[in-house]
């Protein structure tokens, strides 16, 4: 896996990338535990989690237009700079009034909209097509480890040391990641899509060949309606449900730190495994990694066994990197350089902005059909829209098919004029 990492640029931007990710990590629980500590009130937390979110998606949104427009490496810096600064006035914001910490949530999740989209481009860049599937296995594994441990040391932090000074050390990490982008070479420094006829076209005229682009990949959209699924129907009902049933079968909330445990555990094995391990076919075993997140509605199901919760979310966990390593990789593959923002960030917003509405729509669903029903129907689905993704042209290599060559070859001479 940390081959990769002997490149020079790459090294660098993981490194960028890891510190951006311990500080992402903290600032849900730094805003959790601040928050209920200093208003005292759920909706108010409510509200300054769902900003950030909102931001995000509405850095994702332009995230991709900046990450091909801009020099990546600028996007890289501003985005950090900008979390670490919305970061520092999160302090003086929570003694003044509540709507200032909402603004600047939205800034710091708009920050790592533009970030991500950026970093999946400069990966394209950094690293030679034959590595890049152990440079996004090695960057899975810093942001797996970094959501694992970085929000239990939070709250130590936040206790040892108060929330002021803990959220300054986030916006110190963000101001980090941004120092480290400043060292990429000038191979990042291009404006992928660079030039003054790009500069001059309109952000819609730009989201249109983005969108063109995306439709040319049939893999990519069997592959995005495979998600919606998965996070409508798998991890909605997931993270809906595990409460109830930790509370009704379990007698109390042991199972709520347990089964993410268990799934972070399995995606960490999966970033793992697939920094030693290239498969033939990449689609296969990405499909098939989505499909394993299937169990989990299904134990949920079941409901009283405990070890099969466990099991299903360390194989959910497992899966989820089996699909996410070879998808970047295709996407950073198969997409031109200069349009490969802009498709991140279409994956980013259906990714992230999905799940807000399936976490809002489910418990209709629960109240209609019984939970019973939904956690059968949506073990059911994961496995099902996985495998019909599987049937589309192109989505077991994770490339689009090309085209065989249409010019014939030249007919054999006659046996009565060829040379005797």
């Amino acid at each position: 896996m940390f081959r990769a990492l002997r490149h020079r640029g790459f090294r660098i931007a993981w490194t960028s990338y890891t510190a951006s990710a311990a500080a992402t990590g903290m600032l849900p629980t730094l805003f959790t535990l601040h928050v209920l500590r200093t208003r005292g009130a759920l909706t108010a937390l409510g509200l300054v989690l769902g900003c950030t979110t909102a931001g995000f998606l509405l850095g994702a949104l332009f995230g991709g237009l900046i990450a091909d427009r801009w020099p990546r490496r600028r996007a890289l810096v501003f985005s950090s700079a900008l979390r670490g600064a919305a970061v520092l006035a999160v302090v003086p914001a929570f003694d003044a009034a509540l709507w200032l910490v909402c603004i600047c949530a939205v800034i710091s999740g708009m920050g790592e909209g533009i970030f991500r989209s950026a970093y999946q481009a400069i990966v394209a860049e950094v690293v030679p097509e034959p590595e890049r599937q152990q440079a996004n296995a090695a960057t899975a594994l810093s942001m797996r480890v970094c959501l694992t441990g970085v929000p239990a040391a939070a709250v130590l932090l936040y206790n040892v040391w108060g929330g002021a000074a803990s959220f300054r050390l986030a916006a110190a990490l963000w101001f980090g990641s941004a120092g480290a982008a400043m060292l990429l070479g000038p191979s990042s420094e291009r404006t992928a899509s660079g030039g003054s006829e790009t500069r001059a076209r309109g952000l819609l005229a730009d989201w249109r060949e983005g969108f063109a682009e995306a439709l040319r990949h049939r893999w990519f959209l069997a592959g995005l309606a495979a998600l919606v699924v998965w996070l409508g129907l798998g991890e909605a009902s997931g993270k809906l449900m595990l409460p109830t049933i930790s509370q009704r079968h379990f007698g109390g909330d042991a199972m709520l730190g347990i089964a993410p445990g268990c799934y972070s555990a399995g995606a960490i094995a999966g970033a793992l495994l697939l920094g030693r391990w290239k498969p033939r076919h990449p689609g296969v075993v990405a499909f098939g990694g989505l499909s394993l997140y299937g169990l989990v509605p299904l134990a949920l199901w079941v409901g009283d066994r405990g070890w099969m919760i466990v099991v299903a979310y360390a194989l959910g966990g497992l899966g989820i990197e089996l699909f996410n390593v070879p998808w970047f990789t295709a996407l950073q593959r198969e997409v031109p350089r200069e349009k490969l923002g802009r498709i991140s960030s279409i994956d980013f917003l259906v990714s992230y902005g999905l799940a807000p509405v399936g976490l809002a729509g489910l418990p209709h669903l629960l109240a209609w059909l019984g939970e019973q029903r939904v956690l059968l129907a949506s073990g059911l689905g994961v496995f099902a829209a996985a495998v019909l993704a599987l049937l589309v042209p192109g989505a077991s290599e994770l490339s689009e098919p090309r085209p065989r060559d249409s010019v014939r070859r030249p007919m054999a001479a006659p046996l009565d004029t060829m040379d005797s």
